[in-house]
């Protein structure tokens, strides 16, 4: 915007000086060419009524060559001016006769271009015997002396041109400069908020109305705050609010006889409990683009996680496979948010399936060398087309689960695609984005109970 400011600024003002310098110019121009030339037509004038005068004195010699002399002299002898006489001869500075002479002999005069400048004949026709006959007097104006001072002067009006010109474009850009530098700075603290920096401000400044949309901006920033502070308390509130029937059920697990399934019960409850705690948290915590920047490897979690549902699957007579390919399985994602997801898509299958239903999981390296997390089953798959929609399910449930799977893919650079197994059942595919430097780690392939 600045640059095209400039720009209209140099084409506006380079149409206005041109239509001004030119006429301008040409004026110049004329105006020297009419004061050489009526100089000249002065001194032919005033040399023609000097010998006129001179000649027409009672007991004044005739006019000839010698008293022409005496007026030239008289004149401080004018360049270029002569006195030509009827007889052909030339007092002054001598010159070419041309066909303009003739006619001012006949007692015509006149004004006429001839090759490198101007002349101007005054006639002197009289009957006075002492005159001689007609008398011319010529006066020459060469080229040069017309366009005396002009150079000088349209070097003059060029380079005030050149200046009002270049005050113009400076001035258009200086005033690009106070409406793009607010708007620059606008767009950095969007971005900067877009990144997770709610404390991004900008100082309202520039044009009225650009000054009015960093005030928004600002509004905008502190209304956004506020609403994402009331959120998070309300989130850590609902959190906190879980601890009371944990412990009501951690009284109750104590209270059991049976010590294996007291120990497991413990450890659930204990697990629910690191849970919620980390729920409040993260609700508390404003959220920081720092957390891009965790890592975890892919195929330690989904073998830790797929051991963890390996005892309910056994329990429920569910074939499983699980295989992670050779390769680096290094993601832009967190152990902890990854190990969610293991967990959403491993529960979805014992959750939407039958028991014996089997499962398979697999991680592999894509050709564009991203990890692939794939998860299908042998049930009845997918049966509806917008099972990634936040809140939408077909079964009964909250429709959250493959929404945090997807917002999870997302984060990290990565996508999910739903599709159909070789069976016939569900098959979800979750690409995750990597980092840009990662250490090689060491090729393994884990499997459990092979699938039917």
């Amino acid at each position: 915007m600045r640059k095209r400011l400039a720009l209209l600024s140099l084409a506006i003002t380079s149409i206005v000086v041109i239509a001004f310098l030119v006429p301008l110019g040409i004026l110049v121009k004329n105006q020297a060419q009419n004061r050489a030339l009526t100089r000249a037509e002065f001194f032919a004038q005033s040399i023609a009524t000097g010998l006129g005068v001179a000649g027409s004195v009672g007991g004044a010699p005739a006019v000839d060559p010698e008293l022409a002399e005496a007026v030239l002299d008289a004149f401080s002898d004018p360049p270029g001016t002569s006195v030509v006489f009827a007889n052909g001869i030339i007092v002054g500075e001598p010159f070419e006769p041309s066909f303009n002479l003739d006619q001012a002999m006949a007692g015509a005069a006149l004004t006429a271009n001839i090759p490198g400048g101007v002349e101007v004949l005054v006639p002197l026709v009289s009957t006075d015997p002492r005159i001689g006959g007609t008398i011319v007097v010529r006066s020459f104006v060469s080229s040069d002396e017309m366009s005396e001072g002009v150079s000088i002067a349209w070097g003059m009006l060029i380079a005030l041109g050149v200046a009002l010109t270049a005050i113009a474009v400076a001035a258009a850009d200086r005033l690009g400069r106070s409406i793009v530098k607010p708007v620059t700075e606008l767009s950095a603290a969007a971005r900067r908020m877009g990144e997770g920096d709610l404390e991004t401000r900008v100082e309202p400044e520039g044009p009225e109305e650009i000054a009015e949309v960093g005030e928004a901006f600002n509004f905008l920033a502190r209304r956004l705050e506020e609403l994402l502070e009331t959120e998070r308390e309300s989130v850590a509130d609902l959190s906190h609010r879980l601890r009371t029937p944990l412990t009501a059920l951690r009284l109750q697990v104590e209270t059991a006889t049976d010590g294996d399934d007291l120990v497991s019960l413990l450890a659930d409850v204990e697990r629910m409990e690191a849970a919620v705690n980390v729920m409040i948290e993260e609700a508390r915590s404003p959220s920081r683009s720092s957390d891009k920047a965790a890592k975890a490897d892919l195929g330690a979690v989904v073998d830790h996680r797929a051991a963890f549902w390996q005892v309910l699957a056994d329990e429920q007579g569910r074939p499983t496979s699980v295989v992670t390919e050779p390769g680096d399985h290094q993601v832009l994602v967190s152990a902890d948010a990854l190990g969610a997801v293991v967990d959403v898509l491993i529960g979805n299958v014992f959750t939407h399936t039958d028991e014996g239903v089997g499962y398979m999981i697999r991680v592999r390296t894509t050709g564009d060398g991203h990890s692939e997390l794939i998860v299908e089953d042998d049930g009845r798959g997918f049966t509806g087309s917008g099972a990634l929609r936040r809140g939408h399910s077909s079964s009964g449930s909250t429709g959250l689960g493959l929404d945090i799977v997807a917002r999870t893919a997302e984060r990290s650079g990565g996508t999910v695609r739903l599709g159909e197994s070789s069976d016939g059942g569900a098959r979800v595919e979750v690409v995750f984005g990597k980092p840009k430097q990662i250490g090689a780690t060491m090729p393994r392939q884990v499997a459990t109970s092979p699938r039917v």
